[in-house]
């Protein structure tokens, strides 16, 4: 009851700023910090037994992404093969296909799978499979993953690592009892990752019991580290006068101070900007680069705004990328003077990249005109044109034409093979029908690598104007066996299929002779 009463105050706490000025929402963060103490006891006190889930199947099938995940087989029996292995296949057989169907976050064999896990004493398939569901975010192993971390003492290392990253991707919040007694435990090597894990599950008074715990005398640099990420993830209101305190203490760990300015932003609420910006003259740029990342969560704020233009010109490189991100994800528009400056003028690659694809976000007509005018300046290198490319095709604001006719010319251009498989690269991920000059000229190519981007094109857009040529390529015993085989399987011509029509055509060819 004493804590279903203290989780009611807390919400009322945390959600009455929401209709309170400025001045009485911090009032009432600080009745919220007046209650810590107490709160943490009662957290503290939560560590022990976790209740297990009930055993449960994996969800249904995603069809869009099974369907995504079949299109990339290379055989119209890959998905037979793939659960015959599933059901067969020796441990190497089925770790290799795991990590490929992780990869492609393929649905398909979920059933299956799940059934594996249940009866392998395989650490290692166990450890792969935790990761496949890991990547589709599907709970169906929380029973199992919540009782290991009761008692993770006698299995492998690498599962237990896997149980938390489960439990994490998962927002298994079943799993804080045990995970809190895991961090409070002696054995450290859970440490690290219990913290990680509690910052991901965890509430308002998982936060409390992190902050508290960072009081502790005994914790070395870089759990302090862990302990002040965790709670800057948790966004957690009651915490807002112990992370300051943190930032402004000169004495305190470097990064420690770094993650609480971040997580001091991550709590949106505007009287963190001053203490953020008043904290920026510090000296170490790494700091500088996380009170930037603290500040990108207040973009109606002028003057976070106006600080994070001015990390733009910071002497390190480090906070002008922050500082450059930060102007995209804000949406602050009048960086762009800012952003094509450091385009002509920074040393750093990283920066002019991180530049060249804010300048693309923002939208701007004079951004967008300077970008466009980078596809054919001469003195502009292949790598900022590759880049420029790229962001402009992405964000379909402007250049498209010229982007066609630069790609066409490299079609036909050995000079420039470079940047006509980068421009290739491009046009094949968000195929369009104006490219459709382009694919006949790449698949026109007596290069290799340049057919096989037309074909990468045509299998993005699947063109009938470009089929001809796909099918040319199927059935030219010269071609590349490679490409020869791709164009098969993308106009769906078997083999068997093919080596008929040589057959007919061949007899076709000796009547006619024989009638001469």
């Amino acid at each position: 009851m004493k804590r279903f009463l203290l989780s009611v105050l807390i919400v009322g706490l945390i959600c009455f700023p929401l209709i309170c000025d400025e001045t009485d929402a911090f009032e009432v963060e600080d009745v919220v910090e007046e209650i810590a103490e107490g709160t943490t006891e009662v957290i503290a006190s939560a560590g022990g037994y976790a209740e297990v889930p009930a055993p449960k199947r994996p969800r249904p099938i995603d069809k869009e992404k099974a369907e995504a995940a079949a299109e990339k087989d290379e055989t119209k029996d890959d998905e037979e093969n793939f659960r015959s292995t599933i059901k067969y296949g020796i441990p190497s057989e089925i770790s290799d296909l795991l990590d490929k169907l992780t990869k492609n976050e393929d649905p398909r064999f979920t059933e299956e799978i799940y059934d594996v896990f249940q009866k392998t004493q395989n650490t290692s398939i166990k450890e792969k499979i935790l990761n496949y569901f890991t990547k589709l975010e599907d709970p169906c192993l929380e029973d199992f993953a919540v009782d290991l971390l009761n008692d993770p003492y006698d299995e492998k290392n690498d599962v237990v690592k896997a149980s938390f990253r489960y439990v994490q991707a998962c927002k298994t919040t079943a799993a804080i009892p045990a995970v809190i007694t895991l961090i409070e435990g002696e054995n450290d090597n859970y440490f690290n990752d219990a913290i990680a894990t509690l910052g991901e599950i965890g509430g308002e008074g998982e936060a409390l019991f992190l902050a508290e715990y960072l009081d502790r005398e005994d914790l070395s640099d870089a759990q302090r580290q862990s302990l002040m990420r965790a709670c800057g993830k948790m966004k957690a209101l009651s915490t807002w006068n112990k992370l300051v305190e943190i930032l402004e203490n000169d004495d305190e760990n470097t990064f420690v101070r770094m993650y609480a300015a971040e997580g001091i932003g991550l709590m949106k609420v505007n009287k963190s900007v001053p203490v953020l910006i008043d904290n920026y003259k510090a000296t170490d740029p790494n700091l500088r680069q996380y009170i930037i990342k603290g500040l990108i969560n207040y973009p109606e704020v002028i003057e976070a705004k106006a600080a994070i233009m001015e990390g733009i010109r910071d002497e390190h490189w480090k906070v002008r990328q922050e500082s450059i991100k930060a102007v995209k994800e804000m949406d602050i528009k009048e960086a762009a003077p800012y952003l094509i400056h450091r385009i002509k003028n920074d040393s750093e690659k990283v920066i002019k990249d991180e530049a060249i694809s804010s300048l693309a976000v923002l939208n701007t007509n004079s951004g967008n005109e300077f970008l466009v005018s980078q596809i054919n300046d001469k003195k502009a290198g292949d790598a900022t044109k590759k880049k420029v490319i790229e962001v402009l095709l992405r964000e379909e604001h402007a250049g498209e034409a010229e982007i066609i006719e630069l790609a066409k010319k490299c079609a036909t251009d050995d000079k420039l093979k470079d940047l006509r498989y980068a421009i290739g690269k491009e046009l094949s991920k968000k195929y369009k029908p104006s490219y459709d000059e382009v694919c006949a000229l790449y698949l026109d190519s007596k290069d290799t690598t340049t057919i096989s981007l037309g074909l990468d094109m045509y299998k993005s857009g699947k063109s009938t104007s470009i089929e001809p040529k796909v099918r040319a390529i199927a059935e030219d015993k010269k071609a590349n066996a490679s490409n020869k085989k791709r164009a098969m399987k993308l106009l769906g011509i078997e083999e068997e299929d093919l080596a008929k029509k040589e057959e007919a055509q061949k007899a076709e060819n000796n009547s006619t002779a024989d009638a001469k």
